[in-house]
């Protein structure tokens, strides 16, 4: 048989506990989202599928597995994303030599492998009722699934990714043009459904997944022309499908929970300081520490800043997670880092500050100052568009104290 592992960064495979999983959605603090589908709240009924557990055998990435995975996380199965460990050797394990292949073990200790992604997809839908009740509705669910599957994908391969250069401002604005009429043709049938964020009545279907699929992807890695391909002005109803899936607090939390490594966590884990700049480290210590009396718990010089530079850390107790900082640039005469002068800093936790500058960039965010690494870890600072600065800032490393 094909040897698997887990692709959830342990090592070792095992079934997802979606217990768990549901205990990362009521943990993912969100806003409200603007759109609010209650009946998007799915809930397995059946005894059956209830005890089922599935697998997904793929590589460690999204690409033609994430469709399935995506409908597994919706409807809450409980499921295991695996890869091959010796894909070579294992292909003549599965049926076509191909990849993904779907295995459902049911209750009574048998199991039944599909593979295809079309054929695996519909067989999940039909077994938690995500299809049409008529032929004509299975018609036209089958239409817009093989679109997105097949025809959206032809065109990122042949346009795109089999380029010289697929970064290429031109391969990506044909790409792009060529893409239009398969939304078009989408648009159409949601408009037909009433707009309303559904392709057929009130209702969620596997032909949608696919569609919020790409969109997910376009909005990460081609933002701009995304924006002008689908948004709340251009092709709304398409717009009110992605975003009825993005505020499904399942898919939410599957997308930014970071349980698989194809699917990194969100960048920034929390707040990490806030603070203000100063001219005179040695008096602001005075003020913080001797008169408001908040406790000094990072004390040091950076290495990259002026002379005289300084860079500390405060809490009201020990408790506090949030720490107020002040910082002194000191005389910037000769520093290898000339970093900007502001009144106030709001500092953000982030898992990679590269991995997070090189998304972020990518996303038009203007960066005052690059990745740098500091006494404390790594920063970065950049701008919002009323000028304000923010850090991101890695996880604290230890340091010396000097006070």
């Amino acid at each position: 048989m094909t040897k698997r592992t887990s692709v959830s960064g342990s090592g070792s495979l095992k079934d997802v506990d979606m217990a768990a999983a549901e205990q990362s959605v009521k943990k993912l603090k969100v806003d409200q989202p603007v759109y609010a589908y209650p009946k998007d709240n799915y809930t397995i009924q059946s005894e059956f599928l209830k005890k089922s557990k599935f697998e997904v055998l793929y590589m460690a990435t999204r690409a033609r597995a994430e469709v399935p995975r995506l409908l597994l996380e919706y409807v809450g199965a409980t499921y295991t994303s695996a890869a091959p460990v010796d894909w070579p050797a294992g292909k003549k394990d599965t049926p076509f030599g191909l990849l993904p292949v779907l295995t459902h073990f049911k209750p009574d200790g048998s199991a039944f492998t599909v593979p295809e992604v079309p054929a695996l997809v519909r067989y999940l839908a039909r077994l938690f009722g995500l299809v049409g009740g008529t032929l004509e509705e299975d018609a036209l669910l089958d239409a817009c699934f093989q679109c997105a599957v097949q025809n959206v994908l032809d065109v990122l391969v042949m346009d795109i990714w089999m380029k010289p250069d697929p970064k290429k401002k031109e391969c990506i604005d044909a790409a792009f043009e060529k893409l239009a009429p398969y939304f078009d043709g989408f648009e159409r049938y949601l408009v037909k459904n009433g707009s309303n964020g559904y392709l057929l009545g009130e209702k969620t279907t596997f032909a949608e997944f696919p569609w919020f699929d790409w969109m997910d992807y376009f909005y990460s890695e081609y933002p701009e022309h995304m924006n002008a391909l689908v948004s709340e002005t251009v092709r709304p109803a398409v717009h009110k499908l992605y975003k009825r899936f993005g505020s499904n607090p399942r898919i939410r939390a599957y997308i930014e929970g970071g349980r698989w490594e194809y699917r990194p966590a969100s960048s920034f884990i929390g707040l990490y300081s806030t603070g203000v700049s100063v001219d005179d480290w040695e008096q602001a210590y005075e003020f913080y520490a001797k008169t408001l009396e908040l406790q000094c718990v990072e004390n040091v010089q950076p290495e990259h800043g002026g002379e005289g530079g300084r860079y500390l850390e405060f809490v009201a107790n020990e408790q506090e997670k949030t720490k107020f900082t002040v910082y002194c640039a000191g005389k910037s005469e000769g520093s290898k880092n000339d970093i900007p002068k502001h009144n106030t800093d709001i500092s953000f936790a982030v898992r990679d500050v590269n991995e997070t500058y090189s998304r972020l960039v990518k996303k038009g965010v203007e960066f005052k100052m690059p990745p740098t690494e500091m006494p404390w870890g790594s920063m970065a600072q950049f701008t919002d568009p009323d000028g304000n600065v923010l850090t991101i800032n890695s996880l604290p490393v230890a340091v010396s104290k000097d006070k």
